[in-house]
């Protein structure tokens, strides 16, 4: 992978993953809107439906009187009544109605012109043209016969009502209506049931709060609990409007919960699309991890690949100069020469196949392949033992080592080989890791419940961030090209899975500059 596509990679990625959870969230918002539209469009024709019933009603309470005031008067008898006015009026003082009827009569006698003058051309009729008047006065108010008339009863006059005679009467009745208080129009029950129904067509099935308004100032037509909200969000409508659109009432109308009834209704949708972008942004992490992973994983096998070609580098180099020495003339003649090169190819060659173990050790125990043979011995056998191997090495350096051992016996079932190879690792590690003053310390302790060895050095420690990855197969301290310190980062993954395959723990304390203390614990169990 070439080096700036990684970054263009990520980089069109986390765009994409932005581009996504914006649309979402454009997405919902705008749902959102179109809900609060529809919610509000739905409330107003709920306000407008509830208006235009409360003034029919009223209307046809009036008509229906009317009507049986009429059949009580009677109609004039004549041949054809072309024109009647009609004039309600009411007198406050004695509390009267009076219902006022004019019209024209035209008489047909069927007599002809010709029956004066037999000479005229005349074909038309003569007709009588008289005027009829009659006047009614109801004692009871309109108000009482409306509460006296069933409903049915109602119906049934309305229904004898031309729709001419309605829109004729309508301006008269809309005047007599108006000079009444707004609480004899109609009723908060009525009011309520009527707003209640509208809205629950309107599937608007949450509380509200209402009350009727005489311009600014509130009248006792509402809910109890309107002022509590009055300082909220409201829908308005004109009550009892008259022909020119002039209103004096006003019906306001608040919703406690709208909100919450506006996002209950798109809840679903809300929590379904914050899955969808919880589960991409979980794959986009899980992908991006992987790269990552995939990334470090070819920076780590190039690594290796480099470390262990450095590692091979210098025994082969170290046997191909035996070799040429042993063509050599000089020292084919030379049997103690010749036997320290034939040592010196053996011990490199020997070093080359440890390197060769250890990679495949580590194979194995990633396959979990790896078979350890254990048998009940004492730990103190294989810490010697790595003990001694690396003695000479401390002695060359003219380092010291030092040794705090528990008295205490105790057997464990271990496997000996393997065991020795992790006391190896660590030792070579606290030599290799102290540049300049070496002295490694190394101490048992043995508890009711662990054998406990510690290692320590006074290198040049590591710092929290390598710290935290030593223990990482094929990790090794950054050190750019520079190869000062051996290794292809196999030692400490192998210590730590080998313990762990004899249920023991492995921690290392470190600090830069301040040497490293590693601590193995095996449980006596």
């Amino acid at each position: 992978m070439k080096r700036g596509f990684f970054p263009l990679l990520i980089t069109s990625m986390s765009l994409a993953m932005l581009g996504v959870i914006m649309v979402q969230v454009f997405w919902i918002q705008t749902n959102i809107n179109n809900l609060e539209r529809q919610f509000e469009l739905n409330v107003s024709l709920a306000l407008a439906d509830v208006s235009k019933q409360l003034k029919e009603r009223e209307f046809q309470d009036y008509l229906a009187v009317y009507q049986k005031m009429i059949d009580s008067i009677g109609a004039p008898k004549a041949s054809q009544l072309t024109e009647v006015f009609e004039y309600i009026d009411r007198s406050p003082s004695t509390n009267k109605t009076y219902i006022y009827q004019q019209g024209i009569i035209e008489d047909n006698y069927n007599i002809y012109p010709q029956l004066f003058d037999s000479l005229s051309k005349d074909t038309f009729p003569i007709f009588d043209y008289r005027t009829v008047k009659s006047t009614m006065i109801i004692d009871e108010s309109f108000e009482d016969e409306i509460e006296r008339m069933s409903s049915v009863e109602r119906l049934q006059r309305i229904e004898r009502m031309p729709n001419l005679d309605k829109a004729k009467y309508e301006s008269i009745f809309m005047d007599f209506a108006a000079i009444k208080p707004i609480q004899k129009r109609l009723s908060t029950i009525e009011l309520e049931l009527l707003l209640r129904q509208e809205l629950q067509v309107r599937d608007i099935r949450i509380p509200f709060e209402f009350r009727v308004f005489d311009g600014n100032r509130m009248t006792l037509l509402g809910s109890d609990n309107y002022l509590a909200y009055l300082g909220q969000d409201q829908f308005k409508t004109p009550l009892f409007l008259r022909l020119d659109d002039s209103s004096r009432y006003e019906l306001r109308l608040a919703f406690p919960e709208q909100s919450r009834f506006l996002f209950s209704s798109v809840i679903g949708s809300v929590l379904l699309s914050l899955f969808f972008i919880v589960v991409i942004l979980v794959v986009f992490g899980m992908s991006l991890s992987q790269i990552l992973k995939q990334k470090k994983i070819s920076e780590i096998k190039t690594d290796f690949i480099n470390n262990m070609t450095h590692e091979f580098k210098t025994p082969i180099a170290t046997i191909n100069l035996a070799l040429d020495a042993l063509v050599n003339p000089k020292v084919t003649g030379d049997q103690k020469r010749t036997l320290s090169y034939l040592n010196m190819i053996r011990d490199e060659n020997k070093r080359m196949n440890t390197q060769v173990e250890h990679v495949l050790q580590i194979s194995q125990l990633e396959k979990k392949e790896l078979d350890l043979v254990k048998e009940i011995i004492d730990p103190m056998k294989t810490l010697k033992q790595a003990l001694d191997h690396i003695r000479l090495l401390i002695d060359q350096r003219q380092g010291a080592l030092i040794e705090i051992f528990d008295p205490k016996l105790v057997k464990l079932n271990l496997s000996k080989a393997h065991m020795t190879n992790v006391w190896v690792n660590l030792l070579e590690n606290a030599i290799k890791y102290s540049p300049d003053q070496l002295e490694v310390t190394v101490s048992t302790h043995v508890s009711d419940d662990f054998f406990e060895v510690q290692i320590k050095d006074r290198g040049k420690g590591m710092s929290p961030s390598v710290r935290k990855r030593i223990f990482d197969k094929f990790y090794r301290e950054p050190s750019g090209n520079i190869h000062n310190v051996k290794g292809h980062g196999l030692g400490l993954s192998y210590v730590k899975q080998i313990v762990s395959l004899h249920s023991g723990t492995i921690s290392v304390q470190s600090e830069s500059k301040q040497g490293s203390i590693f601590t193995v614990k095996l449980p006596l169990n």
